[in-house]
């Protein structure tokens, strides 16, 4: 449950499809039937008609529940996200809450848009966020029941339900997470200087050779094996894409500053 970038784990061959769509239908079920019975027969829910099983949690079931080595399906991207919707939409809602009829339909849209910009500055992209941002913002009344504390109850226990059932069921017979913050060190860890990672050098041949380039790119903290996994490969691969794609940015971003203190000292030295 820490994280497969933690751990020495062993590959092992990946189920066949129909068991790997049968067990993922299985837990997003169990999933789902928790929010409903809490729904259901919890007394203040239901004696005050809150809200609780919110239609974006079936949205993330089908990431956290059927692509659970997705980027976006990490613990991070799931929580921050809807957390980061949630407060955007209750804002843009309350700040338009005396506005005309004609203009009911821009919280919404606003509340959609700022949240989305949000989760791209702080890498937390997660698409079902984009609902409970709408829900918030365009005066749903699974928002208006609750108000200000829509971000708190029920957009945040919610989904701490739905990532404890992940961490619980997906490690049933699979690995989840594969990452719980980011699969990208921080450049204070390994310093830029550091990054020697070329991209063309990376083969793809197969998974020994992919992880022997990648020790010699000097990339350590990327994980080594994922146990039991049904795209084992893919699960891997996209962490480390994902972190390649970052040390790329970095690399340009040096190149860039590099070339521009050249040309601005044409008679230095610098390379």
């Amino acid at each position: 449950m820490r994280g497969v970038q933690r751990y020495h784990l062993e590959i092992k061959p990946a189920p066949p499809v129909i068991a790997w769509a049968l067990f993922s239908g299985l837990t997003s079920f169990i999933a789902m039937s928790i929010l409903g019975m809490i729904t259901k027969y919890g007394a203040a829910i239901k004696d005050h008609h809150l809200p609780f099983a919110i239609a974006p949690a079936g949205a993330s079931a089908v990431l956290l529940y059927g692509v659970p080595s997705a980027p976006l399906s990490q613990p991070r991207n799931v929580l921050v996200g809807h957390m980061i919707a949630a407060v955007i939409g209750t804002f843009m809602n309350q700040l338009f809450i005396d506005s005309p009829e004609s203009l009911r339909w821009l919280p919404g849209a606003l509340a959609v848009g700022i949240s989305i910009a949000l989760m791209g500055l702080t890498n937390c992209y997660h698409p079902p966020a984009g609902a409970t941002a709408y829900l918030a913002g365009f005066y749903s009344a699974d928002y208006v029941r609750v108000g200000w504390w829509f971000a708190l109850y029920p957009v945040l226990p919610v989904f701490l339900i739905m990532i404890s059932v992940a961490l619980i069921l997906n490690n049933l017979a699979r690995v989840y997470p594969v990452y719980w913050f980011t699969a990208v060190p921080m450049a204070s860890i390994i310093p830029l200087a550091e990054q020697k990672t070329n991209v063309a050098q990376i083969p793809v041949q197969d998974e020994e050779s992919l992880r022997s380039s990648v020790d010699a790119c000097g990339a350590s903290q990327v994980d080594d094996h994922i146990e039991n996994e049904g795209d084992a490969d893919s699960a891997w691969m996209a962490a480390r894409i994902h972190e390649l794609e970052h040390e790329l940015y970095e690399l340009r971003a040096k190149q860039h500053r590099d070339e521009t203190a050249r040309l601005q000292t044409p008679h230095s030295n610098v390379v």
